[in-house]
């Protein structure tokens, strides 16, 4: 192209040169047009795909139509023989089983029967098949005869695999079997390969390569269940000659061997599907299927796509070409006018070159103004970027400060908790040693006084003694008076004893004393203080960023949604932002802020965009928020408010409409009274409008309180720790600090008198166990001596003379005294101990007191660490919110210069087609602008000029160069187009002349294929005495099948048949079928399922009579009966093979 283009811009430039003051155009425009009328087109077509037309609609109405068939006879015989020859040629490629189909058959022995005699083929038939591991075989070997064979076999004995072996060792695909989708299902069970082996005759003339292999060629196909599937085509020697599917498929062409075409293996399956098929459209089917006619119908269809996408393109060309003829018209008008003077248009073609640069230079102009702006807005981004650097350093530097102020934190907390403890434990020492120190100075009282008791023991026993030697003497027998009241005493001592022992366990026992309940007291006072300074500390930091009760960076995001522009209705949020606390009802915020949580933590959006643009927005700053979609709608509440208390909506402000409707339909705060009184809470629910009634218990928590007049039921509501929801300003913060404060200092009184109630109740825990020991020790010592004057008594009233008691006494006083012994000595030992425990008393007590004072040091860190953290956050948070200002000061200026930028780019691009045309009328340095010229001044002395130049030369301002190369060029627009439509025009008449080429050969062959079935048709009927007819209405594609019995009076369809007469017809089909199809090998399995004897032997006389005709053929036949009593079966061209059961022979 590049080549050519110069030298025909030179035959060009020629022919202006030759053709100076003609009409340029007129002549190049007719020789075009007479080139393209000249291109040759098709003779009246009959099929034209440009309006729509279906390629079986057509053949259908061709075949139907008889004045279409006689026209297309008419121009059959019109045509010349080159043509004639063309179509012949063409058809007998497209159409397999068409008028070339008899030739074909005598060539690769198929239904010809005058070629070689009756001999059979000597190439392409099937010799051997071999089955190992497939299906139910584990091998079995099968040599087929070159004509007939039939295969007998009971069922279950393996013969369907016959078929379905031959055909999937010839390439067929799993699918195509009907035994599943896959090849691993036709591998007998158990085994991991099987092999299908298949030997073709090749011999003769039609021999496939006959000298690589050999007389016969082996191809074998192995399946495997792990890994591929492979072929092998061998050499009747056994040597591989290739693996691959190509060679098979080009043995499958050279022999006529069909495997795709469901008609020639029909299976088991096949078999009874087309042996039972009632439908006429089901007939019609097979029949185009068998014979291909559907391939070559749907191969049609496809070419007339073709043709209408190369007409499209034509149309498009067509276009171009008018335009391109407009064009160079044109030019060449152009051309032919051009003869005046020179210096008017020059002086003309610089003020349009002015034009154009005056525009230039206003878009320049321009562009250099947003330059600027951009320059001064890069400047103070420059200047915010560094503020935003140090502010980010600043924020670093303090971020990395905050966990060493946390760890100081931490370590304070940790040591208060250490020292907490060893407070605990140094108080639990001195508790100890206190109570160890008492325990010993009890134990020596205890020890003196049982001494004592001893003492006054010994003396009365000494004076009793004296009364028993008296009473020996004197012998009286009197009894005591006084026995009975002793021995009542003596019970009532015992159950005191009792009591004052269970009494003492309990002191024993630390967990059940009111010790523990008070230290309990004092440990939840304590966290109650800590929790009230943290809340503090956090309502200071609040003051600071009026977002913080919703977490830090919801000053962020506020930013954020404030900076969007993309909103259809900007989301309000979050909601208790817009809600605030009457000041007469403050009493109530904990527990509203409680109750309304979720709602005052949540967003506003009127639409699904919104609610999906917002929650992007908190996913980028990490915030999990809930969002309410609600429509901006109001309405009346007031015939549901509780009207006559005081609810939720009495005590709120609330400053957007939005919200207020908003909690109205979400908690419905209209509906929610409050009492201070919780006893009313049963009255009042019950009455009108009244959902919840809400009342106070304690600093933290209250009750809510539903129900109805059958029911009534009250649920605790707990306050949050954290701040509260509601919008505050700062006099409600101070106030609420201040509360805190007050609190704090109630808390504070509290926990000192709970630490005085400990130390009272240690001393009162103390002296009430010291009593209690000592009481019981008493209560010992007078049970034994009253245990002793009863025995006395007793003793005196059976054994008053008995001198023994004289010793007896003598004894036990000497036991006392010896006892009174072991106790000083216990009692020297109790009090060296109680020395040394009172010095352990005075360490403890001074240890205690050093702990507290170091518990009061780490304390003041803790809060000084904290108040550090709180100033800290609040630092950080200050310089966050002026970081994202400036960060959304940044955003602004670089949208700006964005939108500057892209002003700027689009200027250029409008500017480079405008420089580009004023280039090309004129040089910069040709055109002078001044200050004062404007667009207006420029246009008018142009129109002057233009006016003076078309008053002297009527021509269009361009120099003589400029309009040559523009005509040129048009031409050479001009000349590709019409080459193109031509070339086009060429190409969709030859496709649609040879496509109505093809309609013809196809249409002849359809009648020829259709006529010689009826004929294949009645001849087999005939050969039973019956007259048949097949009947092809291709409009409404079916075939119907008209059968006339010599009992019958006129022809019926085979539906009335019985199934032994239809199951006969179906094969006359089939063998009608057969003829049109040219493959070499045709198999068909259980043909005679649904036949008698009668009906199977005539159809088996059927088949030998029909397919003896076509020798060249091998066909297979499968049966479960026995055909014995078949005449005729014992002929050279029929082989019967009998299989027997292979579980009988694996």
């Amino acid at each position: 192209m590049t080549t050519d283009r110069p030298m025909k811009r030179r035959r060009s430039e020629d022919d202006l040169r030759d053709n100076q003051g003609d009409n340029v155009g007129d002549r190049s425009a007719k020789e075009s047009e007479n080139e393209v009328s000249e291109a040759p087109g098709p003779s009246d077509p009959v099929f034209d795909p440009t309006k729509g037309q279906s390629v079986n609609k057509y053949m259908s109405q061709l075949l139907t139509d008889s004045e279409k068939r006689r026209k297309l006879n008419e121009r059959s015989d019109n045509s010349n023989t080159d043509e004639s020859g063309s179509e012949e040629e063409s058809s007998a490629e497209e159409t397999s089983g068409s008028d070339s189909e008899s030739e074909q058959e005598s060539e690769n022995g198929g239904f010809d029967n005058n070629h070689d005699g009756n001999a059979p083929a000597k190439a392409g038939v099937i010799e051997k098949l071999v089955l190992r591991n497939f299906m139910c075989h584990e091998y079995f070997e099968l040599e087929l005869g070159p004509q007939l064979n039939f295969i007998i076999g009971r069922n279950g004995s393996g013969k369907s695999a016959i078929l379905t072996g031959i055909s999937v060792g010839l390439g067929a695909k799993a699918a195509d079997t009907n035994r599943g989708t896959s090849m691993k299902k036709l591998i007998k069970d158990g085994k991991n390969t099987a092999r299908i082996s298949i030997t073709l005759k090749n011999e003769g003339p039609e021999a496939y390569k006959r000298s690589t292999f050999g007389s016969h060629i082996i191809i074998e196909r192995v399946l495997q269940r792990q890994g591929t599937n492979q072929y092998l085509i061998k050499t009747a020697s056994g040597a591989t000659i290739s693996k691959k599917k190509a060679i098979i498929d080009e043995i499958l062409a050279r022999f006529n061997i069909t495997v795709d075409n469901p008609l020639v293996f029909l299976s088991q399956d096949k078999a009874r599907e087309f042996i039972t098929s009632t439908t006429d459209h089901s007939k019609y089917n097979y029949f185009m299927t068998g014979t291909l006619l559907s391939d070559i119908l749907a191969t049609y269809q496809s070419i007339s796509k073709n043709i209408v996408e190369v007409n499209s393109k034509l149309t498009i060309a067509k276009q171009h070409l008018e335009a391109s003829r407009r064009t160079y018209a044109k030019s060449a008008q152009v051309f032919n006018n051009f003869k005046r003077s020179d210096h008017l248009r020059r002086h003309l073609e610089l003020l349009h070159g002015k034009i154009y640069w005056y525009n230039v230079s206003v878009f320049e102009k321009k562009i250099q103004k947003y330059r600027d702006n951009i320059s001064s807005l890069e400047g103070d981004i420059r200047e915010i970027e560094s503020k935003i650097s140090d502010l980010a350093s600043n924020i670093d530097s303090s971020k990395l400060q905050v966990p060493q102020l946390q760890a100081n934190a931490e370590e304070a907390r940790r040591q208060v908790a250490v020292l907490n403890e060893e407070v605990h434990a140094a108080q639990e020492a001195y508790t100890t040693i206190r109570t160890a120190v008492s325990d010993v100075a009890n134990e020596i009282k205890s020890e003196e006084h049982e001494i004592k008791s001893l003492k006054s023991e010994v003396k009365g026993l000494e004076k009793e003694l004296e009364n028993e030697v008296s009473r020996l003497n004197r012998n009286t027998t009197e009894a005591p008076s006084s026995l009975e009241s002793k021995r009542s005493a003596l019970k009532e001592l015992e159950s005191e004893r009792d009591k004052l022992k269970a009494l003492n366990d309990t002191f024993n026992d630390p967990q059940n004393s009111a010790i523990m309940q008070v230290q309990r007291q004092i440990t939840s006072a304590k966290e109650s203080i800590q929790d009230m300074r943290r809340r503090k500390n956090e309502i200071l930091a609040a003051q600071r960023d009026q977002y913080a009760p919703w977490g830090p960076s919801m000053a962020k995001v506020i930013n954020a949604i404030n900076s969007t522009n993309r909103w259809k209705e900007k989301p309000i949020g979050p909601i208790g932002y817009y809600v605030t606390l009457k000041s007469e009802y403050s009493e109530w915020k904990d527990l509203i802020n409680a109750v309304l949580s979720q709602t005052l933590d949540s967003f506003l959006v009127t639409n699904e965009h919104d609610r999906r643009l917002l929650q992007q927005i908190f996913k980028q700053f990490r915030m999990n928020k809930n969002i309410i979609t609600r429509k901006f709608e109001e309405f009346s509440y007031e015939a549901g408010k509780a009207s006559e208390h005081v609810t939720f909506l009495d005590m709120l402000e609330i400053s957007n409409p939005h919200v207020a409707f908003t909690l109205i339909d979400s908690n419905m705060i209209e509906k929610c009274v409050t009492t201070k009184d919780r006893r009313n809470a049963n009255s009042l629910i019950t009455q009108k409008n009244v959902l919840n009634v809400f009342s106070l218990l304690n600093a933290k928590s209250g009750h809510r309180s539903t129900g109805t007049n059958r029911s009534f039921r009250i649920d605790p509501i707990y306050y949050r720790n954290d701040l509260h929801k509601l919008s505050s300003g700062s006099a409600s913060a101070a106030d609420e600090a201040r509360k805190i404060d007050q609190r704090i200092s109630e808390e504070s009184h509290n926990l000192s008198q709970l630490e005085n109630q400990l130390r009272e109740t240690r001393i009162k825990f103390q002296n009430d166990k010291q009593n209690t020991e000592k009481r019981y020790h008493e209560v010992q010592s007078q049970l034994r001596k009253l245990a002793d004057e009863i025995f006395k008594e007793e003793n005196n009233d059976n054994d008053s003379n008995n001198s023994s008691r004289t010793e007896t006494l003598k004894g036990r006083i000497q036991e006392l005294e010896s006892e009174i012994t072991h106790k000083y000595g216990i009692l020297d030992s109790l009090r060296q101990d109680i020395v040394k425990d009172k010095e352990k008393f005075v360490k403890a007590k001074l240890a205690v007191e050093r702990k507290k004072e170091q518990m009061a040091d780490s304390k003041k860190q803790v809060d000084d660490a904290e108040r550090e953290m709180v100033n800290m956050d609040g630092s950080i948070n200050e310089m966050d919110a002026q970081l994202s200002q400036y960060e959304m000061k940044r955003e602004q200026h670089l949208s700006t210069i964005k939108q500057f930028e892209t002003k700027i780019q689009q200027g250029q691009e409008r500017l480079r087609p405008l420089l580009a045309d004023a280039e090309a009328r004129c040089s910069r340095d040709k055109v002078s602008i001044a200050e004062t010229d404007t667009s207006e001044t420029i246009s008018q002395e142009y129109e002057r000029t233009q006016q003076a130049v078309q008053e002297a030369e009527k021509t269009i301002g361009k120099s003589i160069q400029e309009i040559q190369d523009e005509l040129l060029a048009n031409k050479e627009k001009k000349d590709d187009a019409e080459k193109r439509v031509k070339n086009l025009t060429i190409i969709s008449r030859a496709l649609q002349a040879d496509l109505n080429r093809r309609f013809d050969a196809l249409h002849t062959t359809i009648l020829r294929n259709t006529g010689e079935s009826a004929s294949s048709f009645e001849r087999s009927l005939a050969l039973r005495g019956f007259k048949g007819e097949l009947k092809f209405n291709f409009a409404e594609e079916t075939l119907t099948m008209l059968v006339q019995t010599k009992n019958d009076a006129q022809k019926r369809t085979t539906e009335s048949l019985s199934g032994g007469e239809k199951s006969f017809t179906q094969i006359a089909l089939l063998l009608a079928i057969w003829k049109m199809m040219d493959s070499k090998v045709r198999g068909l399995d259980e043909f005679d399922v649904f036949m008698d004897s009668v009906n199977r032997s005539i159809s088996i006389k059927l088949l030998l009579n029909e397919l003896r005709q076509y020798p060249k053929s091998q066909s297979i036949f499968i049966t479960p009966q026995d055909i014995a009593v078949v005449g005729d079966l014992d002929s050279s061209d029929v082989r019967i093979h009998r299989m027997s059961d292979p579980r009988n022979t694996n």
